[in-house]
């Protein structure tokens, strides 16, 4: 049966004397690589840019907060030192905020007044200072919005600041935030007040994922850890939702594709419908016959995913490497477009062309296969 379907196949699949029925197989061919081609390019960019923003928020961003279960401030007594006893490798920062306004060159906008113990300068981030238009060496003045009693009648509470250092702020934040030392905030805050949260950040970006289960088992009751997921849970899930969409968008390419395998498997069985008859009539079973036709579109379809995930890997790698598309500086957070190719998407990429192809052969095998023998014989 080997050298009986050997001889099938060399009989079928030789098209040099119809060169219509070549050229169409090999315009399949070329449209399943460019499909496979433009997802895979297409699957690298977005893990490129997801992957810089999943790395920027692992590196600057909170890797898990302490908030309270009840109430506006953290429970008291000394849990928190022997937390940070237990746990020297992660850095805790208590967190006392209050809402102010922020005026400079006769613009006003709300923000956040953070205090951080031990920071001794006056720190702003990349949100108020774009909205107020300030840097470092400019002068802002807090506002409280609580009143207090003076000679003139109540009046907000002002104090004028210098702005020393403007911070990159945390990937995806929205709002203004001044970061003040404790001495400075007490006329705002007041002294004895219980940190409303504590934020813990590891050493390495990897470990951000992990930190909320590491400390879970050392905080008392009354304090809820809020993890790095639960903190990015909106942003990661728009990435996750950017990346199928997309994927889906570009992935129809390869159904356009499939369509134009279809179109030709199903003039290869018209042109050779009497050698397949024949064949038939010498006793090739109708199930070898569709199996035939099936191996002939899998196996465009996968010569095709192959040769386009190869090439898109590499035009991917090669645009990455060479930065050969910038961006605009001080835009991005890149100053170039990143392309990231993941074993994972080439291996997507190379069974969606092969389901495509198999899914397409379908149809024209089975009809090759139920053709009857005299009517095709009638064509010989």
């Amino acid at each position: 049966m080997s050298a009986v379907t050997l001889l099938t196949g060399r009989w079928l699949l030789a098209l040099r004397r119809r060169t219509h029925v070549a050229t169409v197989s090999a315009i399949s061919l070329v449209a399943m690589a460019l499909g496979a081609t433009a997802l895979v390019v297409t699957l690298a960019l977005l893990e490129g840019f997801q992957h810089t923003i999943r790395t920027q928020l692992e590196r600057g961003g909170v890797h898990a907060r302490l908030v309270p279960a009840q109430g506006s401030e953290l429970p008291g007594g000394n849990w928190l030192e022997k937390l940070r006893r237990r746990h020297p490798d992660l850095e805790m920062e208590e967190v006392r905020s209050t809402a102010v306004w922020c005026l400079s060159g006769g613009s006003a906008v709300p923000a956040e007044l953070e205090i951080v113990s031990g920071l001794h300068r006056v720190e702003v981030n990349r949100v108020l200072a774009a909205r107020l238009g300030v840097g470092p060496g400019s002068e802002l003045v807090l506002a409280s919005p609580h009143l207090v009693l003076t000679p003139l009648g109540p009046m907000p509470l002002r104090r004028r600041l210098e702005v020393e250092v403007v911070r990159e702020g945390r990937p995806g934040e929205e709002r203004g935030v001044v970061r003040v030392g404790e001495e400075l905030a007490r006329v705002f805050h007041g002294a004895d007040r219980r940190p409303q949260a504590v934020t813990l950040q590891a050493k390495h970006g990897r470990d951000a994922w992990r930190v909320a289960s590491i400390v879970q088992k050392d905080v008392p009751e009354g304090v809820e850890v809020v993890s790095f997921r639960e903190l990015n849970r909106p942003l990661l899930a728009a990435l996750e939702l950017e990346r199928v969409m997309i994927a889906f968008a570009v992935a129809l390419v390869m159904v356009v594709a499939a369509l134009n395998l279809l179109c030709n498997l199903a003039l290869v069985a018209a042109e050779k419908r009497a050698d397949v008859a024949l064949l038939a009539a010498l006793g090739l079973p109708p199930r070898a016959i569709h199996r035939l036709f099936l191996s002939l579109g899998a196996g465009v379809g996968v010569l095709g995913g192959a040769l386009g995930t190869a090439v898109g890997a590499v035009l991917a790698g090669v645009l990455d490497r060479t930065r050969a598309l910038p961006l605009p500086r001080g835009v991005f957070v890149v100053s170039h477009v990143p392309f990231r190719v993941e074993p994972e998407a080439v291996a997507l990429v190379m069974a969606v062309s092969f389901g495509a192809a198999v899914l397409a052969s379908l149809a024209p095998a089975r009809a090759a296969a139920r053709r009857d023998v005299l009517q095709g014989l009638r064509y010989e």
